[in-house]
């Protein structure tokens, strides 16, 4: 499991000598905070000293200037140099994390929400900035002050360091009944706070489809509640270090009370002088700050902790890989489907399968349609084809290997999927036709694929041609125009076999004909998924799937007549 010491290793390690020589200049810090009381010490007992000369507590007051000086160069440097690698760490990690949950397996990744995602890679990563930065800071200082500070004191006045100790003792064993409180509620912050996100990117993904049904207010509602959520989480958190932080400082003001009355007793007796209480009370003073701050550094390790909980399902899932696997030894069939039979993950106990008993082989160049209902599968066989979903071992070959045994990499760039809702990307035209593409295609390749999707003429007509911005998910496109864009980057890059699931769906008559003939003359293998009986009967077979099952399988006007109710799931152009 992800934990900040294994974080630490893993992202910091190579930062160390940015934290060492951070370090170095915080203890500088320290040491030359420490000298400051000394001087003022003597500065006041001259007061009292008659023969002390005016020039001595001249120099001593210079001394003290100057020394506020370089103590504010070295914090000052200290201050740069631990912050910096908590920023590098920050963007190194992000860099890695998101690079893994782009390998993660889609099964995986459904289980979180797309804003839950976004916030964990953003708002939790960021509490963890916080800790390797603003927290390690503070730990670092709290550490060189109390020792440099408790070891002065003890110089100065055994018994009243071992005075002020008790109430600062008694602080940090109520942070140990704090801490489990504290933890709980920054988790419940911290999911909120993913709930909402979650809402939010929900919101705007889909907000064509909130107007058109005029669901904004509905809308509104839901994002107002979990905003409510974060808003009550954030104050459960805000007003328990409102509760118990102030006591945590107040401890501090009782041991400085403690001095006070203790030493000023000492002054009268006569056992130190006016100047020894004020250095005293001025390292108290010293040691009180980084005390105060603890409740603050305890509220970030709890927050960056949660951050690390919430971010180790991410780190911990295997990415998609080639595992052991059989192989049928036949090449001469490109795709073999034995005996398939799946059913989700999160669906165990559930008495139908989603897809059972398919066997299917699909030859070099050979066209096949798939029909059937919604619900009968037909999407789930091609995310089991391409690895999107893992089928069982020994179920789908591709050129005689069982696609378990290869990687979800180099399977993709075998087989191209394009799905009926166009997968398209904010920004240029030719940015989305390239993209996927290892070797960028030239200017004359992007034209003939535009025009073998029926795109081109489109593509000519905006003010910007190839460099047109089309927007997040191709908002400034039509349906037809999204699907043929999307069509034409699937050609570019020209692969053995091509999954078709709905494509044409929104495209028209004479555009329809004008695909399909040229999908007629390539010598790809394609499976595709249609309810347009033209696209149907382009096909050489056409598989009839019903409730995740093969029912039969011919030329689509036998199966039209065998089969009357395909009519239901089908339609003209």
């Amino acid at each position: 499991m992800l934990t900040l010491s294994s974080f630490a290793r893993r992202f910091a390690l190579n930062l160390w000598p940015w934290y060492l020589v951070g370090t170095i200049f915080l203890a500088a810090t320290n040491l030359i905070t420490l000298e400051i009381p000394q001087l003022a010490k003597r500065i006041v007992n001259g007061l009292n000293d008659v023969s002390s000369s005016q020039d001595q507590l001249i120099q001593f007051a210079v001394a003290i200037v100057l020394l506020g000086g370089l103590q504010i160069l070295a914090r000052s440097l200290s201050r740069i140099l631990i912050f910096w690698p908590g920023r590098k760490l920050e963007a190194t990690s992000k860099s890695a994390l998101f690079g893994k949950a782009m390998t993660l397996p889609q099964l995986f990744l459904e289980r979180f929400g797309m804003g839950d995602l976004i916030s964990r890679l953003s708002n939790d990563l960021s509490q963890v900035r916080v800790f390797f930065a603003f927290a390690v800071l503070q730990i670092l200082n709290l550490a060189f002050l109390s020792v440099f500070t408790i070891f002065k004191m003890l110089g100065a006045h055994i018994q009243l360091t071992l005075m002020c100790l008790i109430p600062i003792a008694l602080m940090l064993v109520i942070t140990q009944f704090i801490m489990p409180r504290l933890a709980r509620y920054s988790r419940e912050n911290q999911e909120a706070i993913g709930s909402l996100t979650n809402r939010v990117t929900e919101a705007f993904t889909n907000v064509h489809v909130i107007q058109s049904n005029g669901a904004e207010q509905t809308f509104q509602d839901r994002v107002d509640e979990e905003n409510e959520k974060v808003y009550a989480t954030n104050m459960n958190v805000v007003t328990f270090r409102t509760l118990f932080f102030p006591l945590l400082t107040s401890l501090t003001g009782v041991s400085q009370m403690m001095v006070i009355a203790y030493g000023g007793l000492q002054v009268f007796q006569g056992e130190i002088t006016v100047g020894d209480l004020l250095a005293f009370n001025i390292y108290l003073a010293y040691l009180a700050f980084p005390l105060t701050s603890l409740g603050i550094v305890l509220s970030i390790y709890q927050r960056s902790k949660t951050a690390i909980e919430r971010l180790s399902p991410i780190d911990e899932e295997p990415s998609e890989s080639a595992g052991e696997a059989q192989s049928t030894h036949d090449e001469s069939i490109l795709l073999r489907i034995q005996d398939l039979s799946y059913r989700y993950p999160r669906q165990e106990g559930n008495e139908r399968a989603v897809l059972e008993d398919i066997n299917l082989e699909v030859r070099d160049g050979e066209k096949i349609g798939i029909c059937g209902s919604v619900g009968s599968g037909k999407s789930t066989l091609f995310n089991l084809i391409t690895r999107i979903y893992d089928p069982p071992p020994g179920t789908i070959f591709w050129k005689g290997r069982d696609v378990v045994g290869i990687s979800p990499r180099d399977l993709r760039q075998d087989i191209a999927y394009a799905l009926q809702s166009a997968q398209l990307f904010s920004a240029s035209i030719s940015e989305n036709l390239k993209f996927g593409i290892a070797k960028a295609p030239d200017q004359n390749e992007l034209q003939r694929a535009a025009q073998a999707a029926q795109i081109y003429e489109d593509i000519t007509e905006f003010d910007r041609a190839w460099e047109t911005q089309i927007g997040e998910k191709g908002v400034r496109l039509s349906g037809g125009q999204k699907q043929r864009l999307a069509l034409a980057r699937l050609f570019l890059r020209n692969p053995p076999l091509l999954l078709l699931d709905d494509v044409l769906s929104a495209v028209d008559n004479h555009t329809e004909a004008q695909l399909i003939s040229y999908l007629d003359r390539q010598k790809q293998s394609m499976i595709i998924s249609s309810h347009r009986t033209s696209v149907l009967r382009s096909c050489d077979r056409v598989l009839l799937l019903d409730r995740g099952r093969i029912i039969d399988q011919g030329d689509f006007d036998f199966l039209a007549a065998k089969h009357p109710h395909i009519k239901e799931d089908t339609h003209e152009s």
